[in-house]
């Protein structure tokens, strides 16, 4: 698997305008008064022979599996480079504007979506144009800047599942350098949640901070993947404490993790560029019964006639009618709930694999030990987002990820365990597609 290695980047600002809706916290309320720090779109094009692939990274809470055909479609029609090879992957940054993923915590806002498509061609077509000789090179450490936020150390009033440090710690990092060995960008794969503040500004939260640190010293920029982190948050200073120094001072130590690994960086021994796909059953776990949905109807329809309270109210009571209506409108099927494809893309001995969910640190940790890749990055909230999909002991013993976050994502009910097995399964069956006859 010879062959020259061509690399490009390029990257776009995507920062919302104040009065956009912002996602990620159900109880924000009011719409962006502003800007922290830009939120970008990065593009890096890869290409060895014939097959050209493009990983898109979003400082966004997610996109829609609908959205994203849209996106894949015009992006094809403008690059020439086919859906399947492309990876949209995106931060999850809880400072970003509602995109469709979280309905009921915010409004999208078209105008601004068709401004982000836009900027990403661009910035895909740019990097497709600044295309460079490049060799990668490769390291791998850990980092605990994230903690089990269903732990008891961190939550005392939640589920109290697993230790504080049971998490996805690994930190991938690949370097692609040209010809005079100068860096021409750095992507970085972590799991763990962008939730620094819930202020209603626009941030790109630590993984800015971290791409900024990194950028410093390296002198090139740098691209974020976001992992399984769906059970992973920042390590606050205390249960539920939250603020913007703090989503630095993780960013900042986080890079600092990166810089050290480079001085363990080795070359990746093929040059291949590739990509492949699998598909994935999801299917729905019991949801209230019909009659609990009608109470809570009745319930929300009242206090909506005759609150004269906040906006916030008004919202928590809507939210809940049309989660009601959602449950009583719910047909059920003798097949899967839901069919998603799990793309992976190879880039020399580098596999990236996209999981459109909340993926938990548990699988992702499974997902690294059970790989046929020499190296592995797990691109969580990506090529869409459905919601969480919980293991079998988060589904045992509950919390908000089991019980709640399905309202919010426009469910009538969460996803079963065997959801993220059959994810994690095709994970595995799309790498090895890859790296099969190595």
């Amino acid at each position: 698997m010879t062959g020259q290695l061509q690399v490009g980047f390029a990257r776009r600002d995507i920062t919302p305008p104040p009065g956009i809706d912002l996602s990620g916290f159900g109880f924000r309320f009011g719409a962006s008064l502003g800007s922290l720090e830009p939120l970008e779109v990065g593009v890096i094009a890869a290409t060895c022979g014939d097959e050209t692939l493009l990983l898109l990274g979003f400082d966004l809470i997610g996109f829609t599996i609908e959205h994203l055909a849209i996106l894949r479609a015009r992006m094809a029609a403008a690059t020439g480079v086919p859906g399947e090879n492309q990876m949209w992957t995106c931060t999850h940054t809880h400072g970003g504007p509602e995109t469709g993923v979280l309905p009921g915590m915010g409004e999208k806002d078209p105008g601004y979506l068709d401004s982000v498509e836009e900027a990403a061609v661009e910035a895909a077509v740019e990097a497709l144009d600044r295309l460079v000789a490049a060799d990668l090179w490769l390291a791998r450490g850990d980092s605990y800047v994230g903690a089990n936020r269903r732990s008891a150390a961190f939550r005392p009033a939640g589920p109290e599942d697993g230790h504080i440090d049971d998490i996805d710690a690994a930190v991938v990092v690949a370097e692609f350098r040209s010809s005079d060995g100068k860096p021409v960008v750095t992507l970085v794969n972590y799991s763990c949640h962008p939730t620094g503040s819930r202020e209603c500004v626009s941030t790109s939260d630590y993984p800015g901070h971290m791409r900024r640190t990194i950028s410093q010293v390296t002198g090139a920029p740098c691209l974020y993947v976001n992992g399984a982190g769906g059970d992973v948050n920042q390590r606050f200073d205390g249960a539920g404490y939250r603020s913007v120094s703090n989503a630095r001072h993780h960013g900042v130590a986080l890079g600092g993790t990166v810089l050290d690994l480079r001085s363990q960086l080795r070359q990746s021994a093929t040059t291949l560029t590739s990509s492949a796909s699998a598909p994935a059953d999801l299917h729905y776990a019991e949801s209230v019964s019909n009659a609990e949905a009608r109470e809570i109807l009745a319930q929300g329809q009242h206090a909506l006639t005759s609150t004269t309270g906040t906006a916030q109210r008004l919202r928590i009571q809507w939210h809940q009618v049309d989660f009601a209506r959602r449950v009583l409108d719910w047909q059920p099927s003798d097949g899967p709930d839901l069919t998603v494809d799990i793309q992976a893309l190879r880039i020399g001995d580098l596999a990236l694999v996209a999981i459109p969910s909340e993926f938990f640190s548990e699988d992702g940790r499974a997902l690294r030990t059970q790989t046929s890749s020499p190296e592995l990055m797990i691109a969580g909230w990506s090529n869409g987002l459905v919601g969480y999909t919980p293991t079998r002991r988060a589904t045992a013993t509950g919390g908000y990820e089991v019980d709640d976050a399905h309202r919010w994502y426009g469910h009538h009910a969460p996803w079963d365990p065997l959801s993220g097995d059959n994810l994690r399964a095709a994970a595995l069956n799309s790498i090895g597609k890859l790296f099969g006859d190595d």
